[in-house]
């Protein structure tokens, strides 16, 4: 037999094509390794605490206590970026779903508070409960573009089967539906405890552990696709429950500066083991690199109430900023959040750009490479920008709040408007027509008042805070006789 190959490389046609061969023996043997980051639709897993305070994370924490223990999540702070002026678009749970869902503020998404208003002087505002089905979702644009999308945990901006995570963009759902909390006051972390949407919770297995252990086995299921996973723990939302061997732990410890609830200090504890479980599978899969995981919480702490002579409602303590849960101070709406994504985010990072729950949308739409929507206006801005380069700043002039009613507890606001631009943030109260006005770079606690002493920045905030409820069509809340 003639060996034809000897005589390959004596043309130059021989020795092309001898060049496409090498090319693509090389394209063969690289064909199994594993894709660089930002090479493929990242996987998105989304972690959100429910009334986990600022400072209730030691890597936070302005004032360095160390009652609570969160390791895990001070790793993966590490590994990732901390956003240190990072808000909620609402000083409670729902509207801050609502927001993070929808892409939009109040009022062009309809909730703002939850359930209907408590009393006050003024007619509030009309308020939705639920997430209206037009609005298109961060997880139906997901699902739409090919991820495998889950709901487990909270939900609360809607009853299934009209308005649940179903209805909205997630394939599975686990534990959601309409309530704000775990259910029974007596043993509502304990499983089972009668929520509709979990099915298979051990006898006794602690909530926060069977949300965790879904979510892994949601995972491992779907590695071999983009996934988003929405993992919207209870915890450490009252009622508070912890196993007793837990609690008494923290019973031996000595408090902190506010930090001092043992219950509530336990459940902390076991939110974060269960973080360092989630990022501990997510390792062992091999799917790290390519996995977006961001932590956050949907609104500040139950603290800092003391001001208005409540302490007792206290639970933790959001120093030293001021207000709580419920208030638009920055204890309020001021909140931890934390995004890791290997290769694109440089570790151990930090940035100080005001960001917001509106931006998660157009910021996992732009990791995804989606195209945004075109249904209806996203209000937030990604913050890819941000997240490849910490120093970077977004093209936002101001974030705006509106709260044209009243909390359901009378320890924490009534109707106000707010804007923060640069530095400075404005408070219109509507029951009093007063101001107040805070420059939270000198003053993040928001202790000195210069709506008197800057009357013309007061003035310019208060223009651009009423050109955009104009725009926007903002209801307002009214005396009697101009209700009707």
């Amino acid at each position: 037999m003639i060996d034809r190959r000897s005589n390959i490389t004596k043309t130059p046609f021989g020795i092309f094509l001898l060049f496409i061969l090498v090319l693509s023996t090389f394209a063969c043997a690289g064909a199994g390794k594993s894709e660089p980051p930002g090479a493929r639709a990242p996987n998105i897993i989304f972690i959100l605490a429910d009334d986990l305070g600022y400072s209730d994370i030691n890597s936070f924490d302005p004032q360095h206590r160390r009652y609570y223990e969160t390791p895990n999540i001070d790793r993966l702070a590490g590994k990732g970026m901390k956003f240190v002026q990072a808000y909620t678009s609402a000083a409670n749970c729902a509207p801050t779903r609502a927001a993070l869902m929808s892409g939009q503020y109040y009022p062009n998404q309809p909730v703002y508070h939850v359930g209907t208003s408590g009393p006050g002087r003024m007619i509030p505002a009309p308020n939705a409960e639920a997430l209206p089905l037009d609005k298109v979702t961060i997880a139906e644009k997901l699902d739409e573009a090919g991820y495998r999308t889950a709901l487990i945990g909270k939900w609360h901006i809607g009853n299934p089967p009209e308005h649940g995570p179903r209805q909205q963009g997630f394939a599975i759902n686990i534990g959601g539906y309409g309530a704000g909390n775990p259910g029974a006051w007596d043993n509502g972390y304990m499983q089972p405890n009668g929520n509709p949407y979990i099915s298979d919770a051990r006898q006794g297995e602690y909530l926060t552990d069977y949300l965790t252990r879904k979510s892994i086995e949601f995972i491992t299921d779907n590695k071999e696709q983009p996934f988003y996973l929405q993992l919207s723990y209870y915890s450490p939302h009252s009622p508070f429950q912890a196993p007793k061997s837990l609690v008494e732990k923290y019973e031996q410890k000595r408090g902190d500066g506010g930090h001092n609830r043992p219950v509530y200090a336990a459940m902390i504890e076991l939110l974060d083991k269960n973080v360092g479980k989630l990022m501990q599978a997510v390792e062992e899969l091999g799917i790290a690199e390519h996995t977006v995981v961001i932590f956050y919480s949907d609104n500040g702490g139950r603290g800092g109430y003391d001001f208005l002579g409540h302490a007792e409602n206290n639970i933790t303590s959001n120093a030293p900023f001021k207000g709580g849960k419920g208030t638009f101070y920055e204890g309020g709406i001021r909140v931890p959040l934390i995004i890791r994504w290997p290769g694109i985010i440089p570790p151990g990072s930090q940035s100080r750009e005001p960001v917001s729950s509106i931006d998660f949308y157009p910021t996992f739409l732009d990791a995804a490479g989606i195209e945004g929507t075109k249904y209806y206006q996203v209000d937030g801005l990604s913050l890819l920008p941000v997240m490849k380069d910490p120093t970077a700043v977004l093209n936002r002039e101001s974030l705006f709040w509106h709260f044209p009613g009243y909390p359901n507890s009378p320890w924490r606001t009534g109707p106000v408007s707010v804007v923060r631009s640069g530095s400075w943030k404005l408070m219109k109260f509507y029951e009093t027509d007063e101001f107040e006005l805070y420059n939270l770079k000198k003053d993040p606690g928001e202790q000195q008042n210069l709506a008197e002493t800057y009357p013309r920045k007061r003035n310019s905030l208060h223009r651009m805070l009423q050109d955009w409820l104009q725009q926007t069509e903002a209801p307002l809340p009214a005396w009697g006789e101009e209700a009707n």
